[in-house]
């Protein structure tokens, strides 16, 4: 019997440009693997705030776009975890970066800057919050093909900022394989781990009107100028009761 070989198809490589008019990972279409981390920020002053984004923003810029993993002298530690290997990977890689009210209370005078509807999430009713697991000063979101790839990425940061960020809390998630559509008929929304179709009532992502009237602040709101093209980010983690 002649076996031929299976086809195959290598995402690693893809990648989404981290420079643009919008961040990644909000209209970017559903990843496979997600994961939200939240940070205590120790920055003392806002010399060391800046630091702190402007470290962020060279670490995030390489992880999306990919390369080879940094060599140091071999008889230090690794400056790379070595997840994905000598050569990391973009693997569709999104970082989303999120600031929460407390970044803009007294230790940095950035009171003037805060955006008008930026505030600390409150419990609603049946609520059974855990402190340890609620709010942060700063949050990134990490999307790719695989978990490995977020974690890396995480690892990655958390490595190079260690006198600025200390991790608060992490929730990650996986959506389950979708199976192809046929030719002609229109995508459909995942279906979640309890069989739940998430997003299908979402508001179209191609229509840049509604996008822009719901999704972007614009030039035209009372927001401060440096939220023009950003948007609000709510998370909540919700308990769902299955068979024990």
């Amino acid at each position: 019997v002649q076996v031929t070989q299976a086809p195959s198809s290598d995402k690693t490589r893809d990648r989404h440009d981290y420079y643009g008019q919008h961040q990644n990972g909000i209209l970017t279409p559903r990843p496979a693997a997600g994961m939200l981390v939240a940070f205590d920020v120790l920055a003392s002053d806002r010399q060391d705030l800046e630091r702190l984004f402007r470290t962020l923003n060279q670490r995030i810029a390489f992880l999306v776009k990919g390369g080879p993993a940094p060599q140091a002298d071999p008889r230090l530690p690794p400056p790379d975890s070595g997840i994905l290997g000598p050569q990391v990977t973009p693997d569709n890689l999104t970082v989303t970066v999120s600031v929460g009210a407390s970044l803009f209370d007294e230790r940095f005078g950035l009171a003037t800057a805060k955006p008008k509807r930026l505030s600390r999430m409150q419990g609603f009713p049946n609520d059974a919050l855990e402190p340890a697991q609620c709010h942060g000063d700063l949050s990134l979101q990490f999307c790719a093909n695989t978990a490995d790839t977020n974690i890396h990425a995480l690892r990655d940061i958390v490595k190079n900022l260690p006198d600025l960020l200390l991790v608060r809390w992490k929730q990650e998630g996986t959506v389950p394989p979708q199976a192809p559509t046929k030719p002609g008929e229109p995508a459909q929304s995942a279906r979640n781990f309890l069989g739940f179709r998430d997003g299908s009532a979402n508001p179209d992502s191609t229509d840049n009107s509604l996008m822009n009237s719901i999704v972007w602040v614009g030039p035209e709101t009372d927001e401060p100028h440096w939220a023009v093209n950003g948007s609000y980010q709510a998370v909540r983690i919700i308990r769902n009761f299955v068979e024990r």
